[in-house]
């Protein structure tokens, strides 16, 4: 049997170009550049999923100290998500949106309500056959669950105050006669303003592309509904259509100016056709 010179031996031990150097049976270390890496990556992560969890659990003392309208501003429009994110469970019910607009007509000077118009059904034209909706298919039915949240925690003087009319006086003052009827309640009052802003924004954005060249929008109104579908039962032919929604009513809001560049986004929502 031959023995290996020392030459030979050193040979054996140099490794080809590209190769990753080992010592004797030791796993192979990872390239340099993947050790450096590592650590920001994970930083990234570690951060992002604080901030997820920010947002989806309850406001607390530290959630308001970091900033509410910060934590948004990272969340949309590619992050957001939804407490049952952890809990998961198949939607039981349905939640409905609806707008209407006061319009003064442009010839006539006449003052007209417009009816009633579901935005949950243009949702739905949104994402029945499409494999890649957009993000906007949930939009009003979030803001509906939101609002509906936020009005399980009031007692009835505060629901009450909900379908008063904010047209003249600022909205924000609503947000002082909520807490004045329930000074304990600052997390909920906050969460139902937070709402109504994106709701009054949604009802703006749509009648201002809708009914904009018929005459000037005065002032907006939202409603929200909900029915739950009914349990199973294989000698009933009952189905969710069947069920009488509860409606949720809001007052009216005044008309507020939207930027061009934030109509020309939501156009393609608000000109969908529904079947």
């Amino acid at each position: 049997m031959n023995t290996p010179t020392p030459r030979a031996q050193d040979d054996a031990c140099e490794t080809a170009p590209g190769d990753v150097a080992t010592s004797g049976d030791a796993t192979p270390r990872p390239p340099k550049i993947a050790r450096v890496l590592v650590w920001p990556l994970l930083a990234i992560v570690l951060v992002h999923t604080l901030i997820i969890g920010l947002w989806v659990a309850p406001s607390t003392a530290f959630r308001d100290a970091v900033g509410t309208d910060r934590v948004r501003e990272y969340i949309y429009p590619w992050f957001e998500q939804n407490w049952s994110l952890f809990a998961p469970t198949p939607r039981r019910g349905e939640v409905m949106f609806e707008v209407r607009a006061s319009v003064v007509d442009a010839d006539t000077g006449e003052e007209e309500e417009t009816d009633w118009v579901m935005l949950t059904d243009i949702e739905d034209a949104l994402v029945r056959g499409n494999l890649t909706p957009p993000r906007t298919m949930k939009l009003t039915r979030r803001t509906a669950d939101d609002l509906h949240t936020a009005r399980r925690d009031m007692d009835s003087e505060q629901l009450e105050l909900l379908e008063a009319n904010f047209i003249d006086t600022p909205v924000e003052e609503l947000r002082t006669m909520l807490l004045e009827a329930d000074e304990g309640n600052v997390g909920t009052v906050d969460r139902y303003m937070r709402a109504d802003a994106t709701a009054t924004f949604i009802a703006n954005a749509y009648a201002q592309i809708t009914w904009g060249d018929q005459g000037d929008v005065t002032r907006v109104q939202y409603r929200t509904s909900s029915r739950r579908v009914p349990d199973y039962d294989p000698d009933s032919d009952r189905t969710l259509a069947d069920v009488e929604p509860g409606v949720r009513d809001y007052g009216w809001r005044p008309s507020v100016d939207i930027a061009k560049e934030e109509l020309d986004l939501f156009t393609l929502y608000a000109e969908t056709e529904v079947d």
